[in-house]
């Protein structure tokens, strides 16, 4: 019996990558993967949304804005399926800067003729797939954390930052009580255990986003 094909999303305004993409798609052994694409990066999050896709490979720079943007836009809106950035070339520098916006890996456009097109997409798979529940729960933190009123959004980072009911009564004129309607307010929202469990969940949502 066949494998269903891996979906993959390249967000790329040059059409000629996209095909170049597309016939290498074709070649690996570890197919067969179904390549969709999207040339608007206006409408890359809404693509994102409608394919699901096990990969996306994201130009880095876009004509209207750079795949740095789309990258951070898709994280905070908890849409976390891996990220592959197609730069004209690489360094430390833009290594470390793709990483900060939350991308999986990058490559360099030569690299597509490569072996390291299959390298990076296996290990950028199976990686989500290891951390799916991590994604998970980052995803349903970041969706919960809209749901905090603006006030809560605020006791809430006076928490992650360590300060007590106290003491972050003081810091934002508020009564002791108030702080703890806040905060029993922030812990339900958020399905939080503890303050620890608390802190983690939106530490991670946070640093994962």
């Amino acid at each position: 019996m066949a494998a269903d094909p891996t979906p993959v999303l390249m967000i790329d305004d040059n059409e000629d990558d996209i095909v170049l993409l597309r016939e290498r798609l074709a070649t690996l052994p570890d197919g067969p993967y179904e390549l969709s694409s999207e040339v608007d990066a206006e409408n890359a999050i809404a693509k994102v949304k409608e394919i699901d896709p096990a990969v996306v490979f994201l130009d880095y720079r876009l004509s209207t804005t750079t795949g740095l943007e789309v990258i951070r836009e898709m994280r905070q809106l908890g849409l976390l399926q891996p990220v592959i950035v197609l730069t004209g070339q690489g360094d430390e520098y833009l290594a470390a800067e793709i990483t900060r916006a939350g991308a999986n890996a990058y490559l360099v456009k030569d690299d597509l003729s490569t072996p390291r097109l299959p390298e990076t997409i296996e290990r950028v798979i199976q990686e989500a797939k290891k951390n799916a529940p991590d994604r998970a729960e980052r995803a349903q933190t970041l969706s919960r954390l809209d749901a905090l009123t603006p006030r809560e959004k605020e006791v809430l980072d006076e928490i992650v930052n360590g300060l007590t009911n106290k003491q972050i009564a003081a810091k934002m004129h508020r009564s002791i009580e108030t702080i703890k309607v806040h905060r029993a307010h922030i812990m339900s929202k958020l399905m939080a255990d503890s303050t620890a469990d608390l802190v983690r969940r939106v530490t991670n949502a946070r640093v994962g986003g």
